[in-house]
């Protein structure tokens, strides 16, 4: 779990980490990069009080580290058979999720990883009907599936093998390290979509709200492709046509950043 000015919501993430039933033994990895709210204070106060609150292993960085340095740092104290993801301003619901994902991977030695579908809600648009993440119509996925326009799944949604983690020399370079992760765990074997919504994701429209926020996002999506391409050195065709749906993205809006500039109709 990596956090940065979540004092908000950091409790409920925690707490529905905490209220898993497994039959195994647990640890919650929460990593803080500097938050200036009262974050810190509300894990520590968790960590005191809760009965799980053992099961806890907190880092603060006194410097902030950034988004992706953080997420990697995380991962690298993960030293469980399994790793599971939940950034803290989202949270768990089912409190059975991580025993049905675990599993299933026990069983089914084949698959890299496994995930679910999560409940979106968006606490910025008035009167915002929750919705699922995704619509699926299959089970069983394999890495060209990660190449996608959108992320084929959410980040809190997703249980892999901690043997299979890596970190090549562009991970830190790239804005999404939840797709790079997703791609990079696929290539060594299948993922599986577990039946049910076990998650909420807490979506906050306001990050790419503007033209220039927009550019930026497909911008960043067609160099995480490019270093697919280069890391992985296959389904370049694949890969190629998701730069130039991207490409195309970002002429559109330039069009009607100009149109908006000039009030053309």
């Amino acid at each position: 779990m990596i956090t940065y000015n979540h004092e908000n919501y950091i409790r409920e993430a925690i707490e529905g980490v905490l209220m898993q039933n497994i039959d195994c033994d647990m640890e919650l990895i929460i990593s803080n990069d500097c938050s200036t709210d009262t974050t810190d204070a509300v894990i520590k106060e968790i960590i005191q009080s809760h009965p799980k609150g053992s099961l806890i292993k907190y880092f603060f960085h006194e410097q902030n580290l950034g988004m992706m340095p953080n997420f990697i740092f995380a991962l690298k104290q993960c030293s469980g058979e399994y790793v599971a993801l939940c950034e803290g301003d989202d949270y768990w619901t089912d409190e059975n999720k991580l025993q049905k994902q675990i599993a299933f991977l026990d069983n089914n030695k084949e698959y890299a990883g496994c995930f679910h579908n999560v409940l979106v809600i968006n606490e910025m648009v008035p009167d915002f009907k929750p919705k699922p993440w995704r619509e699926y119509d299959k089970h069983d996925f394999t890495q060209p599936d990660t190449f996608s326009k959108l992320a084929l799944f959410h980040t809190c949604s997703f249980a892999f093998r901690q043997r299979f983690l890596e970190f090549p020399t562009w991970f830190e370079k790239v804005k999404s390290g939840d797709m790079a992760l997703f791609s990079i765990i696929s290539a060594k074997g299948k993922l599986r979509l577990i039946d049910g919504i076990m998650a909420v994701y807490r979506k906050n429209e306001r990050g790419v709200t503007s033209g220039q926020k927009i550019i930026d996002y497909h911008q960043n999506r067609i160099r995480l492709m490019r270093f697919f391409k280069a890391h992985f050195g296959v389904y370049q065709t694949h890969l190629n046509e998701i730069i130039a749906y991207h490409r195309k993205e970002i002429i559109k809006t330039y069009k009607k950043k100009v149109l908006s500039i000039f009030k053309i109709k």
